[in-house]
């Protein structure tokens, strides 16, 4: 059986959506949502209220006054928020995993996954995008595929590095080259398996492909120059350093300048400690 095959199975095989993340999914467009519906679902687990009642007050959202009810917390976050801190909260555990395929270190592709995430709202600020609202999400799940290929990687090591070093290859294409996929594709199939939408589903697939994608274009160019910004800075680089490619399709596309990428990076660490800290 091919690599691919066997990553296939391995993706059928993942765990399905949480429960309460499909009951929110149900009401993230719904213009008229009763909160108290939401409060419903979210009061009886009280580390997600504890949750909750944080990200509210944080720093992140830099709150006016301080909020003491779930149902102030859930009001100012909105459903959008709860259903990302919700999403978070259930896919940290497996974001922590070492990855000893990907030299990745326990936590390491947690930070990346924050930093990514929280750049990319950043950057959809700085460069005035609109129509980017799951970005956090995308930016938060773009690597969800490294966990699902990590055995398969580290069976395969040193054939893996040897066409990284003698075809001068991207990272990507020697994942594709040796398994049969690429870590991008299958985190978007496993998205897809849970139903989040081709928004999130594009953002995923091609976050290294940027000029691939057929659709919301400009999500796909925000997670690529915020996942492009995280490995800069070295954060979640693991065995691979900087062997992605960045796009200059995509830098000319949104018009990047290097006050943005200094801006980002100087807001994205400033906000991301606290998220880690309760993603954590």
């Amino acid at each position: 059986m091919t690599y691919r095959k066997q990553i296939a199975q391995h993706i059928d095989r993942f765990p399905e959506m949480p429960p309460l993340c499909r009951n929110l999914l149900g009401y993230l467009n719904d213009p008229e949502v009763d909160f108290q519906t939401i409060k419903g679902l979210v009061q009886y687990d009280p580390g997600l209220t504890a949750n909750v009642l944080r990200m509210a007050n944080s720093v992140y959202f830099g709150p006016a006054r301080e909020v003491g009810s779930l149902q102030a917390a859930l009001v100012r976050l909105g459903t959008r928020r709860i259903f990302e801190l919700v999403l978070s909260l259930s896919v940290s555990d497996r974001l922590v995993t070492e990855l000893p395929g990907y030299g990745l270190q326990a936590r390491e592709l947690l930070r990346h996954c924050i930093w990514t995430a929280v750049a990319a709202q950043e950057l959809a600020v700085l460069l005035e995008m609109r129509d980017v609202d799951t970005v956090f999400t995308v930016g938060l799940l773009h690597d969800l595929g490294l966990i699902l290929l990590d055995p398969f990687l580290h069976e395969e090591q040193k054939r893996f590095n040897r066409v990284l070093e003698e075809q001068s290859t991207s990272f990507e294409q020697a994942e594709k080259a040796i398994l049969g996929m690429d870590h991008a594709e299958a985190g978007a199939r496993v998205l897809a398996n849970w139903q989040l939408g081709p928004q999130i589903v594009e953002g995923v697939r091609w976050h290294h492909e940027p000029e691939q994608a057929e659709a919301h274009q400009e999500l796909v160019y925000l997670i690529h120059l915020a996942d492009m910004l995280s490995l800069s800075e070295g954060i979640g680089t693991g065995i691979y350093g900087l062997q992605y490619n960045v796009s200059p399709a995509t830098i000319r596309a949104v018009g990047l300048k290097k006050t943005h990428i200094e801006v980002t990076a100087s807001k994205t660490l400033d906000r991301m400690r606290e998220l880690e800290e309760i993603l954590g």
